[in-house]
């Protein structure tokens, strides 16, 4: 018996879906899900970010103290481009980087553990759907912010 070679383009659209392109034709497969379990960590992580983006915490510069690494308030206060002000955080790369949208509704809508330490939560900001990518780190016994990238919209 003689193998058979082709090459083929892999695509994920972000539906449980992922779609196979060849040279010839194109199928389609259900992504399986996975059986893994959150870890304590991860769950409260999870909740973590859930809670701090739903109620808008990251606005409140003594929560960014007590939940970001050093790191991550260095890098927020240096993004911050506005007169120079004592604790003045570039809190809007927690969200979607949208000046206006349709509606005020502003809530997470998933956050999926990615591996190591990052997570990727989806979000409504003024109406508007979102994704970014937040790592959590735990510094004894707890759970820090440590860096944060803005999604595409």
């Amino acid at each position: 018996m003689g193998a058979m070679y082709a090459s083929a383009s892999v695509f994920y659209n972000g539906a449980a879906k992922t779609t196979i392109v060849t040279n010839q034709k194109t199928i389609s497969v259900k992504a399986t899900p996975t059986n893994k379990k959150l870890s304590k960590d991860e769950r409260a992580a999870i909740s973590l970010i859930t809670t701090m983006y739903n109620t808008t915490s990251y606005e409140n510069t003594s929560y960014l103290k007590r939940h970001c690494t050093k790191k991550l308030l260095k890098v927020l206060r240096d993004a911050y481009e506005y007169d120079p002000v004592p604790d003045a955080y570039a809190v809007w790369l927690f969200r979607s980087g949208v000046q206006d949208g349709p509606t005020d509704e502003h809530k997470v809508l998933r956050v999926v553990s990615l591996g190591n330490n990052w997570y990727q939560y989806t979000f409504f900001d003024m109406g508007i759907k979102s994704t970014n990518k937040i790592k959590v780190i735990k510094v004894g016994n707890k759970l820090l912010f440590d860096e944060i990238k803005q999604g595409k919209i």
